[in-house]
C-alpha cells in the first residue's frame, strides 16, 4: 500500500484536520506499511520461483495441482489393475502346502523351533486343454426356454485309487535323484556256521555283496489351449487343471504299479498242491502267502482286478444260494487294492515296505512354443519324477500270481 493512498485513507476517518505533526506521524506509519508489504511480494515470489524449478515446466493452461491430482488418479488406476485375488484352486493348494507345514509354523511361533524349513509352492495358475471357445461348447443344444437350470457341477470319468502312498514304502522329496545306489547280499555265500568239535576247524563264512541301481523316471504330459477359452470359461479352465493334474498321477501310480508287476516273481509251488478239490480265489491267495511266508516274507498287500474280486463276491453253496464272505475273512491280514491297472486273471500279493519309492511334487508350467503366441494359445506342461528301488533278494517278498495256473496247482488229483 502506498504512502499517499494511506493518508488519503487516515483523513477521510479523521473527525478534525490533520496538523503538519498527524500528516507527518501518519506519513511514517504509511512508509512502514508500503516497505512491509514490498518485501513480503519479493518473499513470496521467491518460494513460488523455488516450488516452479521443482516441478518443471507445467502445461499450458493447468495448474499444478490439476496435474498431481492426475498423475494420484493414473497411481490408483494402476494398483486397481495390478490386483488379482487367488481363485478357489490356488487357495485349496496354498492351504494344502500350509497344512503340511502346520507344525514347522507353530514351532517358529511358540518359539521352539529354531532350524531352517522351507514351504515349496511351486504351482503356476494357468489353463487347460488344446481347445477353442467352440470346442468347449460342442456338443450344446440350442434353447429357447427361459427356464433354466445352468450347472456348474461338472461330471468327471471315474478312476481307481492311488496305490503308491498306501501300499508301498512311499515318500516325497524336494529333489529326486537321478539315481539310487544301495549294496545287496548276493545269495551264492561260502560256508554257514556249524556244531564244531574241540580242536577242529571252524567253517569258514564268506559273505558277498555288489551295488545295484535304479534310476529317476518322468511322468508328464501337456495340454494346449486358446486364451479366448480362459476367459470365456475361467472356472472350467481351473477344473481342467485338477483333472490334467490327476491324470498325469494315475499315469505315474499306474506306471509304478507294472513295474513292481514286471520284477515280482512268479508262484513256484508250495505244500498247498494237489490238496484242494475245488481252488477258489482265497485258496490262490492262501497259496501266495505260504510262498512268501517260505521266504521269510508277511504278505500284507493285494491288488486284485475288479473280474476277480467279483469272483470272490459271489460265491454258491451246492444248492445255488449265495454266500457272502466279508473281505475281512477273504484276505485276513491284507490291504486290499482293486484297480484295473492289473490284468484280470492275475493277482499281485507282497510286503509292501520291501517297496521303496521317492517322488517329487507335481510340476505345473506353462508357456509358449512355435506359433502360439501370435496365435494367442499357450501350452500347460505337467510333470513329475519318481524313482524306485526295487532289489533283487528282496523280490523273493512279494509273488505274481497266474489264477489259472495256480488253480490248477491246488487242484486235487482223483484218487484211482
Amino acid at each position: 500500500m502506498k504512502k499517499e493512498k494511506f493518508l488519503e485513507i487516515v483523513r477521510s476517518k479523521a473527525k478534525a484536520t490533520l496538523t503538519a505533526e498527524d500528516e507527518a506521524f501518519f506519513g511514517a506509519i504509511g512508509d512502514a506499511v508500503e516497505q512491509a508489504f514490498q518485501n513480503d511480494a519479493v518473499e513470496r515470489q521467491k518460494q513460488i520461483d523455488s516450488v516452479l524449478e521443482k516441478l518443471g515446466t507445467i502445461e499450458e493452461g493447468k495448474t499444478a495441482a490439476q496435474i498431481i491430482r492426475s498423475l494420484t488418479e493414473k497411481v490408483v488406476a494402476l494398483e486397481e489393475k495390478s490386483k488379482r485375488n487367488l481363485s478357489e484352486g490356488e487357495r485349496n493348494i496354498l492351504r494344502k502346502k500350509l497344512e503340511e507345514k502346520k507344525e514347522d509354523i507353530l514351532g517358529v511361533i511358540r518359539r521352539q523351533k529354531t532350524t531352517p524349513w522351507s514351504l515349496e509352492f511351486r504351482m503356476k495358475r494357468a489353463a487347460s486343454a488344446m481347445m477353442t471357445t467352440a470346442t468347449v461348447v460342442t456338443g450344446a443344444v440350442a434353447s429357447d426356454s427361459t427356464n433354466v437350470f445352468d450347472d456348474v457341477d461338472i461330471e468327471f470319468i471315474r478312476y481307481p485309487k492311488n496305490f503308491i502312498l498306501d501300499a508301498v514304502s512311499s515318500r516325497q522329496v524336494s529333489r529326486v535323484p537321478e539315481s539310487w545306489k544301495w549294496k545287496e547280499q548276493v545269495t551264492s555265500g561260502d560256508g554257514v556256521p556249524a556244531v564244531v568239535a574241540e580242536g577242529n576247524a571252524k567253517p569258514l563264512v564268506d559273505y558277498k555283496f555288489e551295488w545295484k541301481y535304479a534310476y529317476r523316471k518322468k511322468y508328464a504330459g501337456r495340454i494346449e489351449m486358446t486364451e479366448e477359452t480362459e476367459i470365456d470359461f475361467e472356472q472350467l479352465v481351473l477344473d481342467i487343471i485338477n483333472m490334467f493334474e490327476a491324470e498325469v498321477l494315475r499315469v505315474y501310480n499306474a506306471g509304478v504299479l507294472a513295474d513292481i508287476i514286471a520284477w515280482a516273481p512268479t508262484y513256484a509251488g508250495t505244500a498247498l498242491d494237489a490238496t484242494i478239490v475245488k481252488p477258489s480265489i482265497m485258496n490262490v491267495v492262501n497259496a501266495g502267502k505260504l510262498q512268501l511266508a517260505r521266504n521269510e516274507y508277511m504278505g500284507d498287500t493285494l491288488v486284485i482286478n475288479p473280474a476277480d474280486y467279483a469272483e470272490t463276491q459271489n460265491m454258491q453253496n451246492i444248492n445255488g444260494d449265495p454266500i457272502f464272505i466279508p473281505d475281512s475273512v477273504l484276505f485276513p491280514g491284507l490291504s486290499l487294492f482293486v484297480t484295473n491297472n492289473i490284468t484280470a486273471g492275475t493277482i499281485l500279493l507282497g510286503e509292501g515296505s520291501i517297496v521303496k519309492e521317492q517322488h517329487g511334487s507335481f510340476i505345473l508350467r506353462s508357456g509358449t512354443y512355435g506359433n502360439q503366441f501370435i496365435e494367442n494359445e499357450k501350452t500347460i506342461i505337467g510333470e513329475i519324477f519318481s524313482i524306485l528301488k526295487l532289489t533283487t533278494e528282496s523280490k523273493k517278498g512279494w509273488v505274481k500270481l497266474d489264477v489259472a495256473t495256480v488253480k490248477a496247482a491246488l487242484q486235487k488229483l482223483p484218487s484211482n
